[in-house]
């Protein structure tokens, strides 16, 4: 087998391919990426993301949803997938929208590829009516295309919802989407595979567990 970014020959699987499955990105390509969980809050709503997100994975990003490489869909939640079922055990994952030309353009749903691995509910409920792309975008113009994205008509969300995204920047798609939920209603979360280095800063999950054992242990 050969890696699906680099084309280097593959050995055979040690251990962890064995427990996880065998990854399709080689060890050297894999270890570019920065894996990091962090926790934080976002618009009042608990988030988490599993990767810092850098060159190697941004360039895996464009190399699947932009050159339309849809082999790579499962290498993005290869090492977080069992943890993710068990983390969001009975919730429906909510995807994110695209713009209808990049839809078109790409010829499948880049998001619906990535989290359809886990299984779980999934549903795309929102709409995003805005064809500018947010690249070309200051991060002012960014938060204001969270008005781009409404619910669908006739849609039903269910109780517990995961938004989800590939990465969160300035988060203005995940905040367009949030508006259109009625979060005493409904338990909301929110997953995304990676988050940019503004978030460097936030604690990771584990210190966060950890903290809360020493805050435990005090009361005692």
């Amino acid at each position: 087998m050969r890696c699906l970014m680099c084309g280097k020959e593959m050995g055979g699987g040690g251990l962890r391919d064995i427990i996880i499955g065998d990854d399709e990105l080689c060890q050297e390509c894999r270890s570019m990426w920065i894996k990091k969980r962090l926790a934080f809050v976002f618009e009042g709503v608990q988030a988490t993301a599993s990767y810092v997100y850098n060159d190697a994975f941004s360039s895996c990003l464009i190399q699947y949803k932009e050159l339309c490489d849809e082999a790579l869909r499962d290498v993005f939640l290869h090492e977080e997938k069992q943890w993710l079922k068990r983390r969001y055990k009975g919730y429906a994952i909510c995807l994110m929208p695209s713009s209808l030309s990049k839809r078109k353009e790409r010829g499948f749903d880049h998001l619906e590829g990535i989290f359809g691995c886990l299984g779980m509910k999934m549903l795309s409920p929102f709409e995003k009516h805005s064809e500018a792309s947010q690249k070309k975008l200051s991060s002012k113009e960014r938060l204001a295309m969270s008005e781009a994205i409404i619910l669908k008509p006739d849609v039903v969300l269910p109780r517990k919802i995961l938004l989800c995204d590939d990465t969160i920047t300035t988060g203005s798609t995940i905040k367009g989407a949030l508006r259109q939920i009625d979060c005493v209603k409904h338990c909301v979360k929110i997953y995304c595979v990676s988050a940019n280095k503004s978030w460097h800063g936030i604690k990771t999950l584990s210190s966060q567990y950890q903290n809360g054992l020493n805050r435990s242990k005090k009361k005692r």
